[in-house]
Parts: structure tokens; sequence; C-alpha cells
């Protein structure tokens, strides 16, 4: 039973932080006078992150709705259980330790040659290997970290660490 609305809780779970993401975000203490203060994007992080998990909790509540009850049988129990098992958690480790590794090296090395090399293993590591399309990876990389580059330095006015290119 609880397997079956899995995505119910991890959607209300989801939900909760983003709603005391969002009020923690307006303590955050303001040291310049902008239009868009330091709560800004925790905020609208904290928005989409709402939204999307409201999202979740609708689509797994309506998916529990339509699994007939027979489905629930024994043998479709253990068919179940040996799909469970066949998951691997190598891709979050290495998520995990790709994201360790970026926020230990970004003062060093800097937020556009870090980033790009986030984005693209994370991209990497996340497809399937039929799905993997290296140069659209290494594109999409460059222009994200460039876009956001631009917008945090001449839009937002906040210093992003430039690491070995100063």
């Amino acid at each position: 039973m609880v397997a079956k609305y899995e995505d119910v809780f991890s959607g209300i779970f989801l939900l909760i932080v983003s709603v005391i993401m969002f009020f923690t975000a307006y303590s955050f203490e303001a040291l310049t006078t902008s239009l868009v203060g330091p709560a800004f994007m925790p905020q609208i992080i904290a928005i989409v992150m709402a939204i999307f998990s409201v999202v979740i909790a609708v689509g797994g509540f309506r998916k529990s709705k339509v699994i007939p009850e027979e489905k629930n049988s024994p043998e479709q129990h253990k068919e179940e259980l040996i799909v469970t098992e066949k998951r691997s958690y190598k891709p979050v480790l290495i998520s995990l330790g790709l994201m360790i590794g970026y926020v230990i090296l970004l003062p060093y090395i800097g937020f556009l040659i870090m980033t790009v090399i986030y984005i693209f293993l994370q991209m990497l590591i996340l497809s399937h290997i039929t799905h993997r399309k290296i140069w659209l990876f290494l594109l999409i990389s460059i222009v994200t970290s460039a876009t956001i580059y631009y917008l945090f330095r001449n839009v937002f006015y906040v210093m992003l660490p430039t690491g070995i290119i100063g």
C-alpha cells in the first residue's frame, strides 16, 4: 500500500520542503540596495519546486487510482520486487560525488569552467547509453553556463567565483 502512494508521499514531502525554503528566504539579509534581493532566486526555485511537487503528487494519486486491485496479487508483487532489486544506485552516488566535487572545486577553478564540466558530466551520467549525444551535451553545457554567468554578472550584479580565469 505504501509503494502504491510513493509518488504522492514524495510530492507532499517536496512541497513541504519548498514552502519552508520559500519562507526561509525572507530571512536573507540584503547587503546592497537593488531591485533584486538575495531572496529572489531561492524563492523562484521554491515556487518552481512547489509546482513540480504538486504535479508529482497529483500524478501519483491518479496513478494509484488507476491500478486495479487484482494487479496487486502476490505474483505481481514478486515481479515488482525483482524489478526494484535490479535498480542501480551507481548514478545517484556518482551524481552526489559530482555535486560535492563541484562545490569544493568551484572557488579554485571558477564558475564558468566548473559549471560546464558539471552539467556535461551530469547529462552523461543521467542519460541512457543509447541516447548520449556528446556534442549536444557539450553545447547545452556551454550555452547554459554562459547564460547563467552573464545574467548573474550583468543583470543581477552578483559576482561569481572566477577561479583560474581571473
